[in-house]
């Protein structure tokens, strides 16, 4: 009879069939930690990428708060410099002041010497008295000259030193701001919800 065999297959197949499920069910049923756990860790995760995504806000945070620190700095370094560079010109200038005023000093002290030994010796020993005062005012404008470009030499200096100073701290800046644009992009891009989703994803 095939068709009483026929029916008694698809009968065992639909019972094994319920029976597997049943099974299944009751396995599941039957371990309630694996699904508690699976739901935990799931959730974990997402505590886990929202405290990343709050620490990389605050990251945001200090980091603007660095490069409003380097503008700051920048400004102070100007302002440095410029201070340094004026009291560089006022020693400078003070300097040569001094150097003039001792020249017109001393050629003044030489021409009243000249005038006294002129009325001592006359008219007759004139032209050798002349000499004598060239030769002096030749010598103290000579003095001057090595004084002032003494100065000037110790102004290029100090103005080379200060250039020095500037490029050196410039370049830190800049590299420091470098560093802190790499790191804002990266604490933005995880404190973004695109990052935020990413962090989940793994």
């Amino acid at each position: 009879m095939p068709g009483i065999g026929s029916s008694l297959m698809s009968g065992l197949g639909a019972s094994s069939l319920a029976a597997g499920s049943s099974v299944a069910g009751i396995a599941a049923m039957a371990n309630p930690i694996g699904l508690a756990v699976g739901g935990l860790s799931f959730a974990g995760s997402l505590f886990g990428a929202g405290s990343d995504r709050k620490a990389a806000q605050n990251q945001v945070y200090q980091i603007r708060q660095q490069q409003i620190g380097l503008q700051d700095a920048t400004k102070r370094l100007g302002e440095v410099v410029g201070m340094r560079t004026e009291m560089a010109k006022d020693i400078y200038g003070t300097g040569e002041s001094s150097a003039m005023s001792q020249t017109g000093q001393s050629l003044y002290g030489l021409t009243r010497q000249g005038q006294g030994a002129q009325s001592r010796m006359g008219f007759a020993n004139s032209e050798q008295l002349n000499t004598s005062m060239g030769r002096g005012q030749a010598n103290i404008v000579e003095s001057f000259g090595i004084q002032r470009q003494g100065l000037q030499d110790v102004l290029g200096q100090k103005l080379m030193d200060i250039a020095e100073f500037k490029g050196t701290e410039e370049s830190r800046i800049d590299s420091e701001r470098q560093k802190l644009r790499y790191e804002m992009e990266d604490a933005q891009r995880r404190s973004s919800a695109g990052g935020f989703f990413q962090s989940l994803l793994g």
